[in-house]
């Protein structure tokens, strides 16, 4: 099967066993003893990240892969993340699981769903155990249901069809507090696989899973791809990664857009667009907020942190990898996650400190003293 096919492949665990590092896996973790990812641009950034240790920790490594979509799944204490977003020298697609050692889940990355119909961005709902995840070739958003093992259950298809038309190729999606998710439909998929036709505009929707409504809250982005709201849902930040086309375009966008919201319901709708932050070098993708409002993006040179204000407080740099920019210093970060520790299943509002950062081949960890959420650390 699909399954046993990745599973066989040396990047990955299997069921009772410590994970083996291929040759560039092991390098890559040795390059991370003496990579130093922090940049503080801004004195206001030593305190988001904290005096402890400041190091990057290799969580996965795939090789050749592309990783996407991390999302903690919380009633775990395990991590989810994608890759085959796009074509990729070793052909993978898949889901994985990141487990947390043990007997009954193995440690390290392990694959959960194979095809993954090119999945890309996820998100947890609120039971801590299922997810949304955006399919590029599927051409939907389904929910991914996984048991108190971290065994995979089912997957279901929630939307697939705007106006009796194909959506295009979803990428990334985020709840609102009324349980809707909103998400975002770029042509990428048909770019990547020309075979599938988009009739489709770039569209940011608002789907309701009560009613199944399914509303256009903005169109007007080239390429809208990552979102998150502010802390009180009042505002929205869309990336517009339209300067990666077929190919790197410096003078399409690059930029993440700060939008308010106006309406409430199936009437909610994203306007007064304005510019937040322009992104460089590579493009924008994911977008995370912390507890204090600061926006956290990932760019070409790692993560990205910005004030509430848009002013650059500093970044997170992830190491360069095999396939990525030619005689780039730093490797792009695709998407990011604040989380918690692997392994200690917490409540679903606690302080989550770990941020996880999806980039080229590997998913990384990092500790910072900024958070996100709203209650008290989970005792050790």
């Amino acid at each position: 099967t699909a399954l046993a096919a990745l599973a066989a492949l040396g990047a990955l665990a299997v069921a009772g066993a410590q994970p083996v590092l291929s040759a560039a896996a092991a390098a890559n973790e040795a390059l991370l003893a003496d990579w130093d990812p922090i940049e503080v641009i801004d004195s206001r950034f030593e305190a988001l990240v904290g005096d402890g240790d400041r190091r990057l920790k290799q969580v996965a490594y795939l090789d050749g892969a592309r990783t996407e979509g991390v999302s903690w799944v919380w009633a775990l204490g395990a991590l989810t993340f994608t890759s085959g977003n796009c074509p990729t020298p070793g052909d993978w697609d898949a889901t994985f699981l990141v487990g947390t050692g043990g007997p009954k889940r193995p440690r390290g990355a392990t694959p959960l769903l194979a095809p993954s119909n090119h999945s890309n961005g996820q998100v947890v709902d609120g039971t801590g155990s299922a997810w949304v995840t955006c399919e590029t070739t599927g051409r939907q958003l389904a929910r991914v249901q996984v048991d108190e093992l971290g065994h995979f259950v089912s997957k279901t298809k929630l939307v697939g069809e705007y106006q009796g038309q194909p959506l295009n190729s979803p990428n990334d999606a985020v709840f609102h507090s009324d349980g809707s998710i909103w998400f975002t439909d770029p042509q990428y998929g048909c770019i990547q696989y020309p075979q599938r036709k988009c009739s489709l505009p770039a569209h940011v929707y608002r789907f309701n899973p009560a009613t199944r409504a399914l509303t256009v809250v903005y169109t007007g982005l080239d390429k809208p791809n990552g979102l998150a709201f502010s802390l009180d849902e009042k505002r929205m930040y869309v990336v517009d990664s339209g300067a990666m086309h077929a190919t790197f375009d410096p003078s399409r966008p690059h930029a993440v857009f700060e939008f308010d919201i106006d309406g409430e319901g199936d009437g909610a709708r994203l306007v007064r667009m304005r510019m937040f932050a322009d992104i460089s070098p590579g493009i924008p993708d994911g977008v995370r907020l912390d507890n204090e409002g600061n926006v956290y993006v990932a760019a070409g040179d790692g993560v990205q942190v910005f004030a509430a204000d848009g002013s650059l407080l500093g970044k997170i740099h992830t190491p360069p990898y095999a396939g990525g920019a030619d005689g780039a210093r730093y490797g792009q970060c695709s998407n990011l996650e604040f989380a918690g520790d692997l392994g200690r299943p917490p409540t679903p509002h606690y302080l989550r400190h770990v941020l996880y950062l999806a980039a080229g081949p590997a998913v990384y960890s990092i500790t910072l003293a900024a958070s996100h959420g709203d209650g008290p650390r989970p005792k050790p």
